[in-house]
């Protein structure tokens, strides 16, 4: 009977049910062998048994596809054919109601609804539709067989080692498949399910148990497609052909942690009291440039051996950190004798997943080709998943993506949730996330508590209220770091920069009030080899300083070493970006002129900065940029950061605004004051419920699907983490796009206000002026784009209401 068929130069291959399962059970008894430890720490945390819990493993791995012993399955995969109308997943749910053994949770079938959702994750109307299902033929000999043939394999395999399996019995009347009696058998076991009143225990159960089903299954069937990519011979139905199921369960290896971090240098006190007291929920609060990724990461080391966990996931606030975090601990984990060589090889430990995961993993793996082939793309589709469901030993992903694992917010999120029950969470930056976000951050660290995974949050700030009920936490603090005085502070009470609105009446472009004194300070301290930033709080007001900050060393300077950086590039323009950033901020004098968007993004340094009023942690933020790793405010020179007074509120609240710019005090400070001077302002500041816990609930083991988390109602979300005050679309610069279907992808596109295309739209209604939609086809599938008219260069990015040029030679790098 066969389970898998594969296409090679035209010719068929296929994988008898035996195989493919005997393949699935070789990956399960690597694994059990693999993570014994973590496996047993689990059932004690939940009151289970061990060996129950491995014995029902084998048994639903074992019959996880027996569904697929319907005779128009079978007529189905020799034909090539796939069809909905005969989910062989649902026919094994059916036959296993059937079959005797003792379930892990007495009063709801864990083992049956695993193997239900092992091909579409379970929520409320799963198979429940089925009037357009077909009704199966059971082939009830090779059935009854396959069963019988279970104490053989158990045998054959060696799992006595593991638990005691007298083999299987089914009742032979439940061949006689009807949807009526199905249905019955799924709608009862849904009420099961509402009745259980230990949802939290019930959901972490389920998900470790149906990772390690899923792992089982969708491995062996990715070698199972491996193995025919290589074959040469001339057999065309196949058993089981998997050699090495260690391929598939990667382990960290780290003998020293310490070590493996630091290498030859001596740890910090907290760095080192953090590693040695290892506790299972813990603050960190240090300043930016003292170590804190390297102290978390010996911590997480140290946590996986101390609480029997198999991963490490870091947790960060945005894309751009993801990527950098994800290329520090390749470099970290990876083998080799230089940094490039080492980062290369640490991909093979060390995952990575977002929203645009895909395309940083193809600038690493891949490289600069255009094209990608077949084995490219299945190389970078493949590691795409693996970081989705947090398969490598070490995840970096968003925040977004962890709370999504635990209602239902993407399609493999009960996969990505199993192997979050046996994983150590590192957040960082904790304190950067505006409030809602952060209400949901400690809702779902309540979860995570209640589900025992140690995770350690990180701040450079750590304001108080974000401690509030946090008793359970252990605070380790790096009090030599947080008495430095790297900088002060000096409150000019003055405007920067002013940008006049554009008026309707005028065609004329208003002039730009600028601060002069600012700017032949800038150039005197240019010249004098200083390294300079300037942080705008919108992109319009950093774009016009830039422009004159720019043409002002021009008139004294030849080829002024001199960047604008905002949010509003393509993803490549940011990388290069970036990637200069980082060069040139090594080399004296340098200016930088930038957004918000520098807080967390980049580690580089300045010797003076100049910045517009922001939130007070945000101040704090952009402080680790200057001076940083610095101890005192005096070196060569007088280190001092300028705040001046902002434009306008936005993209800030104007109360929090209004409240730190009275209590900013001139004079040197220190990072212990920079903590009470956040205190201070968010004192009356208090964490809120939000609908994440409902939606857990919910979403215990059916619930919602993920279109429902994610696209919800009119709103937007059922579950929107981030507070997108401005809504944003993403667009493709026409100076780009060139007319070229190839330059339609995500790597060119740019986010951008909601609100320039919807004024294009009321001045110009259907015939809009700079915006278009065109379309590329990608297979069967047909994607729409939005193109910006408007001018955009990789110096500045968009020039809001500057219409493009008929001609792109400006586009350069």
């Amino acid at each position: 009977m066969f389970a898998k068929r594969q296409l090679k130069n035209e010719s068929e291959f296929f994988q008898t049910l035996e195989g493919h399962t005997i393949d699935s059970l070789r990956i399960l008894k690597a694994y059990i062998e693999n993570n014994s430890e973590v496996l047993s720490q689990f059932c004690q945390r939940w009151d289970l048994s061990f060996e129950l819990f491995l014995k029902n493993l084998f048994i639903s791995i074992y019959l996880h596809d027996i569904g697929k012993l319907a005779k128009q399955f079978q007529e189905n995969i020799q034909q090539g054919k796939s069809s909905q109308k005969y989910p062989h997943a649902y026919y094994s749910f059916f036959l296993l109601n059937n079959v005797e053994y003792n379930q892990l949770v007495e009063e709801v079938p864990l083992e049956k609804l695993a193997v239900l959702g092992h091909h579409t994750q379970l929520y409320n109307g799963i198979y429940s539709t089925d009037e357009n299902f077909g009704k199966p033929k059971f082939s009830e000999k090779e059935i009854k067989n396959f069963i019988k043939d279970s104490i053989g394999v158990y045998h054959d395999m060696g799992f006595e080692e593991y638990f005691k399996f007298d083999g299987l019995q089914f009742d032979e009347n439940g061949f006689n498949f009807s949807s009526g009696r199905a249905r019955k058998l799924l709608n009862q076991t849904k009420r099961n399910v509402s009745k259980y009143n230990k949802n939290l225990n019930l959901k972490s159960i389920f998900t470790y148990f149906f990772s390690i089903l899923q792992l089982c299954d969708d491995y062996s069937s990715v070698n199972f497609s491996k193995f025919i990519e290589n074959y040469n011979g001339t057999e065309t139905l196949l058993g089981p052909v998997l050699d090495d199921p260690n391929e598939y369960l990667l382990k960290l290896n780290v003998k020293d942690p310490l070590k493996t971090v630091f290498g030859d240098y001596e740890p910090y006190n907290f760095q080192k009291d953090l590693f040695e007291k290892s506790p299972k929920f813990s603050f960190l609060f240090a300043p930016c440039g003292r170590g804190k990724s390297e102290a978390a990461i010996s911590w997480a080391l140290s946590c996986m051996e101390k609480y029997d966990r198999n991963k490490i996931v870091f947790a960060m606030p945005t894309q751009v950190t993801s990527n950098a975090m994800w290329e520090r601990l390749c470099t970290i984990f990876g083998e080799g004798s230089s940094k490039k060589e080492k980062k290369k090889n640490g991909k093979k430990y060390v995952g990575l997943f977002h929203g645009k995961s895909f395309i940083k993993l193809k600038s690493v793996l891949i490289g600069e080709k255009e094209d990608l082939g077949k084995k490219d793309f299945d190389e970078l589709s493949g590691d795409t998943f693996k970081g989705n469901i947090f398969f490598k030993p070490i995840t970096v992903t968003t925040i977004d993506h962890v709370i999504y694992s635990f209602v239902h917010g993407f399609r493999q999120a009960d996969f990505a949730l199993g192997n979050l029950q046996n994983a150590i969470i590192i957040f960082d930056e904790v304190h950067y996330y505006e409030e809602k976000t952060l209400n949901h951050l400690f809702t779902l660290f309540k979860l995570l508590r209640k589900f025992e995974i140690p995770h350690l949050l990180m701040s450079g700030t750590l304001p108080d209220f974000i401690k509030k009920d946090a008793d359970e936490y252990l605070e380790v603090v790096d009090f030599e770091g947080i008495e430095y005085m790297p900088f002060s502070f000096k409150f000019c009470n003055k405007e920067l920069i002013k940008v006049p609105k554009l008026s309707d009446e005028t065609t004329e472009t208003p002039e730009v009030c600028i601060d002069s004194e600012s700017i032949e300070e800038i150039v005197i301290q240019y010249k004098k080899g200083l390294n300079q930033f300037i942080i705008l709080n919108t992109v319009k007001r950093a774009q016009e300083f830039y422009k004159i900050v720019k043409m002002n060393l021009e008139n004294e300077i030849d080829y002024p070493n001199v960047i604008l950086y905002h949010s509003q590039y393509t993803y490549n323009d940011r990388v290069k970006k970036e990637s200069t950033i980082r060069d040139e901020s090594e080399n004296d004098p340098f200016v930088l002129i930038a957004t918000q968007v520098i807080e967390i993004s980049l580690d580089i340094s300045c010797d003076i900065m100049y910045t517009e009023v922001a939130p007070p942690d945000a101040i704090g933020q952009r402080g680790g940029r200057l001076n940083r790793k610095g101890k005192t405010f005096k070196n060569r020179v007088t280190h001092e950061m300028k705040i001046f007074l902002p434009e306008k509120h936005l993209p800030y609240d104007e109360n929090l605004l209004k409240d730190t710019q009275e209590k900013i005090r001139d004079g040197p400070v220190s990072y212990k004051e920079i903590k009470e001077f956040c205190d201070n302002i968010y004192q009356d500041r208090d964490l809120k419920k939000t609908n994440l816990t409902k939606i857990f609930r919910k979403c215990t083991l059916f619930g919602y699907k993920p279109i429902d988390i994610v696209f919800g109602d009119d709103k937007g979300r059922m579950l929107q983490i981030r507070d997108d005050k401005l809504q944003k679309i993403d667009v493709i610069p026409a100076t780009i796009y060139n007319n070229n279907d190839m330059n339609l992808n995500v790597e060119n596109q740019v986010k951008v206000p909601f609100w320039w295309y919807q004024n294009d739209q009321n001045e110009c209604g259907e015939d809009l002026e700079f915006f278009e939609i065109v379309s590329r086809k990608l297979g069967r599938k047909e994607v729409f784009y939005v193109i910006c008219k408007m001018d955009y260069t990789y110096d500045m990015g968009f020039e809001y209401g500057k219409k493009v040029k008929d001609t792109f030679e400006d586009y350069c790098y």
